[in-house]
């Protein structure tokens, strides 16, 4: 009898002890924009379904909500930090912009616990894997029918809806425009707004009726999400505002039903929500499962317009391909093989770039260094063919490539993101933002003007960054400084406590910071000015002798591959962009 309780006692402790419990903290953004909780639906509905199947793993999902505005965005900062020294299993985090949950990442890195990213993009950390949709294919779509629609001979006036502070809707913008400049169409955008709630639709709707009053003065919406773009279409037909094109993205039912009844909507480029949730939920139990893990899943959209109706299955619904698909591909730039020439005789090309360490640092005469030297300068070694470098200001690049004084030029994607002159090409070429320099141990989350309020700050237009505006009227502590040397003067301030914060380019202050030794200090990244891509960029129908997008493609593919990558960002104290489209 004891020798049968003891292997009862051993068959029990055999079978109970492979099941494993899974502890996974997982951050939501918002529960009012619908998008996104059909994305949560679906990463729940995934993990119930395989708790119900596995005997030997189960996972148990703590929710948080962080809320939607600048509340949200506050709460989702303090809700990591509550997290994460519980020290989860696993941490899924959708996060409201690019930067929030950058130091919770890090941290995150630090304890070796997995962070699994979707709907969003997360800087300056390692994700485990990134989930989200194909956002720049959602653009192009919205594009791609606009052109369509009207006639070529006319000038598009555009009104844009945007949020530069994600990297889905960046992606969106980008998508829409470059579609756009492939057709060679005039556009102007008219008027930018920023929001994506309704709470921000209502507002921007009656903005556009007080700024565009006469019937016919813009052509196209294009918002890029339902969360604000059905407020604002709703709003627009009840006022007889008939003639507007609306175009979007998300795929919410009702925005839909609008494109059914010729609602002021005419395209609406769908995410599968769910999808993008169960799609986190598997890399998540894959990971767990010992299995492969992708580093970057892109989920596709589905382009919703007249035609293309009944096949939807809504945001639900798993991916399937429009009838009309092939009308919306993407041109792809495939690398061409170097030329055959004498090497005496090489092609050379001439790339405009703005001098600011560490993207391009001047040397001397003629000399550079600088990461974007040091890609181009590889770059063109393995196509056989050489480069000259011409410094000018990021005022004077777009005017010098419609003057053929360069071939092409390296400039921050908003600089001519809403130009049609201007064609971006090849990969990007790095990723600018605002970074916040403070002493450490100083409790700070600076995530809009408004958490800058009561501080002594000492700011700059640092670099390759957009526009940072403080006016001293409204912040009478706050100190701007320009010149070559800002970030050593930046830093100055902050040693000598003049100020509690400085504010510039993140790259420019975390390479001089090394070179200073200066690591003492903490940087962080901010939203504050949102993000913008360094991005190549050329005239329509260019004629380079060398095509340099193609070779960039071939190398920037080969180096992340093999390292080379890493070990020339490494010099600069920099971190790569790679999934930062």
């Amino acid at each position: 009898m004891r020798q049968l309780s003891i292997c009862i006692l051993i068959t029990f402790i055999a079978a109970t002890s492979w099941c494993r419990t899974v502890k996974v903290h997982a951050f939501f953004w918002s529960e009012k924009i619908e998008a996104q909780v059909a994305m949560r639906a679906g990463l729940e509905q995934q993990f119930q379904q395989f708790n119900a199947s596995s005997s030997d793993l189960k996972f148990e999902i703590t929710p948080y909500i962080a809320g939607d505005g600048r509340e949200g965005v506050l709460n989702q900062i303090k809700q990591l930090e509550e997290a994460l020294p519980t020290k989860p299993d696993a941490i899924i985090i959708q996060p409201p912009d690019l930067s929030t949950a950058s130091k919770a990442l890090q941290e995150a890195n630090a304890a070796d616990i997995p962070v699994f990213s979707f709907d969003q993009y997360i800087l300056l950390g390692n994700l485990t894997s990134y989930v989200t949709s194909d956002n720049y294919q959602a653009g192009w779509d919205n594009g791609i029918y606009i052109d369509s629609l009207i006639p070529k001979d006319q000038e598009i006036k555009i009104i844009l809806v945007e949020y530069l502070r994600v990297s889905a809707v960046i992606n969106r913008v980008d998508g829409f425009f470059d579609a756009l400049r492939s057709k060679r169409r005039q556009f102007k955008v008219v008027k930018r707004y920023e929001g994506i709630t309704p709470e921000s639709g209502v507002e921007i709707a009656n903005s556009i009726l007080k700024d565009y009053p006469r019937k016919k003065s813009v052509d196209v919406i294009f918002t890029v999400n339902d969360g604000a773009g059905l407020t604002i279409s709703n709003i627009l037909w009840e006022k007889g505002r008939k003639e507007i094109l609306h175009a979007t993205v998300d795929g919410d039912p009702k925005a839909v039903e609008n494109i059914r009844n010729k609602k002021l909507t005419v395209i609406n480029s769908s995410q599968y929500c769910a999808e993008i949730g169960r799609e986190t939920a598997r890399q998540v139990i894959n990971h767990f499962e010992k299995k492969s893990v992708s580093a970057q899943v892109l989920i596709p959209t589905y382009p919703v317009t007249k035609r293309s109706l009944e096949g939807f299955k809504g945001w639900l619904g798993t991916p399937s391909e429009s009838p009309h698909t092939a009308e919306f591909k993407i041109p792809q730039r495939s690398p061409t093989s170097p030329s055959k020439q004498d090497a005496k005789s090489k092609s050379q090309i001439r790339i405009g770039v703005t001098p600011t360490c560490p993207y391009l640092c001047e040397k001397g005469p003629n000399s550079w260094g600088g990461y974007l030297s040091d890609i181009l300068s590889a770059v063109a070694k393995s196509g056989n063919f050489k480069i000259q470098i011409v410094g000018l200001s990021n005022a004077e690049l777009p005017k010098a490539l419609l003057a053929n004084q360069v071939d092409y030029i390296i400039l921050p994607s908003h600089l001519v993101r809403y130009q049609p002159e201007y064609q971006t090409v090849g990969p990007k070429l790095g990723v600018t933002f605002t970074g916040a320099l403070f002493t450490p141990g100083v409790r700070m989350r600076v995530v809009d003007k408004e958490s800058l309020r009561d501080m002594r700050i000492a700011f700059a237009q640092l670099g390759q960054e957009s526009e940072l505006k403080l006016d001293p009227d409204e912040f009478r502590k706050s100190i701007k400084i320009e010149g070559s040397d800002v970030a050593d003067r930046m830093i100055k301030t902050i040693g000598e406590r003049r100020v509690d914060l400085a504010l510039g380019d993140y790259n420019v202050l975390r390479y001089t910071m090394l070179r200073r030794q200066h690591m003492n200090l903490e940087l962080q990244p901010t939203s504050l000015t949102g993000f913008n891509s360094l991005s190549l960029v050329e005239l329509p129908g260019n004629k380079s002798s060398v095509a340099l997008p193609e070779y960039l493609i071939e190398w920037m593919a080969a180096a992340r591959a093999n390292g080379q990558m890493n070990r020339i960002l490494r010099k600069y104290n920099l971190l790569d962009w790679k999934y930062y489209r």
